[in-house]
């Protein structure tokens, strides 16, 4: 039987080799898996509202028949369970606030639209930087782009509503 000492040195620094770089690509996995893993509520979310691409805008509304923006929030989140609050200006105070190079699809999305600058307006994010919102009247729901001018320029914050 060989002890330790009778183990040759290169067999024993091969051995290291081999546990230093299995914990080094097991711990990157896992370290990539949380940082960019999806959240199971917000991937549904995002797959909902794209049932309800090209829903006429209503003001105020709150249904397939027709949505604001902040109705289509609402009416998204409803049909998974969450309960988010009426206007963006509320929505963008409910769930947790999320750092737009960290965004989710299914995050909430929100932009100063308002004459006093304040959140007036919200989408919900599918990814790539793109999320669906309902952008106003004579228009119907569609996606956009964070980064096209008009919503860049705007950009307010992000939440992760659970």
């Amino acid at each position: 039987m060989r002890t330790a000492k009778s183990c040759p040195v290169g067999l024993m620094v091969k051995i290291f080799l081999v546990i230093i770089m299995t914990s080094l690509v097991l711990g990157g996995c896992s370290f990539r898996t949380s940082r960019t893993g999806a959240n199971p509520l917000g991937l549904a979310a995002a797959k909902t509202a794209k049932k309800y691409l090209g829903v006429p805008y209503v003001y105020g509304g709150r249904s397939p028949k027709g949505f604001d923006c902040s109705g289509l929030a609402l009416y998204v989140y409803k049909l998974h369970g969450i309960t988010l609050p009426a206007t963006s200006s509320k929505q963008a105070k409910a769930g947790q606030p999320v750092k737009r190079k960290e965004l989710l699809p299914g995050d909430l999305v929100f932009f100063r639209t308002s004459a006093l600058g304040g959140v007036g307006h919200v989408g919900i994010y599918i990814g790539n930087g793109q999320f669906i919102h309902a952008p106003g009247t004579g228009r119907k729901v569609t996606t956009a782009g964070l980064d096209e001018k008009y919503f860049k320029a705007r950009y307010h914050s992000a939440r992760r509503v659970k």
